[in-house]
């Protein structure tokens, strides 16, 4: 079991970084507008592979972690409780938000202009869901990784495991707070529409 729950957590590590590094790609300072971005194959498909490969790790990563917490020691059960709480809350808010963006792509391949303001609109709810359901998914996933960290702390054979988790962990908070503190959680305006820019948000 522990082998299971060790490769479901490097496959989803690999996921995630292949989907942000897709994201960035069309959400990075150098990209341009998303409504100009999607309007090409190309960004449509590079969209998508951040949505598959986003969706693929997080759900890993729930797979991972509930194995993980099946295998800790009982006295440190309440831990491997909270945290599987935790990720299996946090993964359908994840899921959620990532149905909108390949809404976008959807929407487009019915033939919406994406230049219409129509399209513009959903931008800005897609920006918005993913702000608020993509902080709060990584506030929950980075509590459950201190959680595991918590809950194998001790054990000599996962002390590897143990200071990745508590590592991702401290990182994802600090990611927030720097998130939140350079305002990068704000999504584009409607007068940002109206003069054709956007300002980013992170998701």
């Amino acid at each position: 079991m522990r082998r299971v729950g060790a490769a479901c957590s490097i496959v989803s590590a690999i996921a995630f970084v292949v989907g942000l590094f897709a994201l960035l790609q069309a959400e990075g300072p150098s990209s341009p507008d998303l409504w100009v971005y999607l309007a090409s194959p190309s960004g449509q498909s590079d969209f998508l592979l951040a949505v598959d490969a986003l969706t693929v790790g997080v759900v890993l990563f729930m797979a991972g972690t509930l194995v993980v917490c099946w295998t800790v020691a009982p006295e440190r059960r309440l831990h491997a409780v909270l945290a599987g709480g935790l990720v299996v809350a946090a993964a359908p808010a994840f899921i959620g938000f990532l149905s909108i963006q390949y809404a976008l792509v959807g929407t487009l391949r019915e033939g919406i202009d994406p230049n219409s303001v129509t399209f513009k609109a959903m931008v800005l709810q897609a920006h918005a869901a993913a702000d608020w359901a993509g902080w709060t998914g990584i506030a929950m996933m980075s509590v459950a990784l201190l959680f595991i960290g918590a809950a194998l702390f001790g054990d000599p054979r996962r002390r590897l495991a143990t200071w990745t988790a508590l590592a991702c962990g401290v990182l994802g908070l600090i990611l927030i707070r720097v998130g939140l503190g350079d305002e990068i959680v704000v999504g584009p305006t409607w007068s940002d529409v109206g003069r054709g820019t956007d300002s980013r948000g992170v998701y």
